[in-house]
């Protein structure tokens, strides 16, 4: 059961609570940011990793304004739903929320986690989402997308099958990673994977997982989560209609557009 945290940070109006070393060595290289969305992808890809790679839970993000006042059992420990996860070779962070984010909430969040992945030396932020297509039905093989803030992430997937996102909208929190990355100087690398817009999707789940893998080499079997995927889907449509209205808010359907400029 987790005791008193180690340190707690205050980034905007976000508490950041530690039980871990932040500056202990090695410094994690990548911080990954799993926030339910599209699809829930992002969400179900990170939950298959924290149980495949049996991360250490070393955080939990908390605010009295900013998130609303939930607690979540794991272990016999009330935690909030917003956690911080870390393996053993200190590899990689990351932040996996178990509700969406209140729309409201989302820029002054990702600014925090940002600046927080600065404080403890982070390179990269990265994350795996879903892209609604209406024909996702019809796909056997989705197709992967990456957007980046840096030019020469894209030039490492000239060669192979996952394709440079270079027009279109974002929207959501994935949105402002990018922008904030760019502007706080960090390589930010989101993979888009075509998916349903409001029915979870492990199988995208599974291709994201791949790409992430191939970036950032983080191997991860997901023959198990292929397997669970009819039951993943029953256990996660409370969460899948809760974040629906967050995505609706947050007006997700502008993603299938694009820009006025290159219309």
């Amino acid at each position: 059961m987790l005791g008193r945290p180690r340190r707690t940070l205050m980034f905007n109006e976000l508490q950041i609570h530690e039980y871990y070393d932040a500056y202990a060595s090695p410094t994690p290289k990548y911080m990954i940011l799993c926030l339910p969305d599209v699809g829930l992808v992002s969400s179900i890809a990170c939950r298959h990793i924290v149980m495949e790679k049996k991360l250490g839970l070393v955080g939990e993000i908390d605010s009295p304004t900013l998130l609303p006042p939930i607690s979540v059992i794991h272990d016999s420990s009330p935690i909030s739903p917003v956690q911080l996860y870390m393996p053993e070779d200190r590899g990689f962070l990351m932040v996996l929320s178990e509700i969406p984010l209140p729309p409201a909430s989302v820029f002054s969040f990702v600014d925090a986690v940002s600046n927080y992945a600065d404080e403890v030396g982070v390179e990269y932020l990265l994350a795996v989402t879903g892209l609604a297509v209406p024909n996702r039905l019809e796909l056997e093989k989705p197709q992967v997308f990456v957007a980046s803030s840096k030019e020469e992430v894209y030039a490492s997937f000239k060669e192979g099958d996952i394709e440079a996102l270079r027009e279109g909208f974002i929207v959501g929190p994935y949105a402002l990673l990018l922008k904030e990355g760019r502007r706080k100087g960090f390589s930010t690398v989101i993979f888009l994977v075509e998916s349903f817009l409001d029915i979870p999707d492990p199988e995208a789940a599974a291709f994201g997982i791949a790409a992430l893998s191939r970036f950032a080499g983080i191997q991860v079997d997901t023959k198990k989560l292929l397997e669970e995927a009819e039951l993943i889907k029953l256990r996660t449509r409370d969460l899948m209609r809760q974040t629906r209205k967050a995505m609706m808010d947050m007006q997700k359907q502008m993603e299938r557009q694009m820009p006025l400029m290159y219309m």
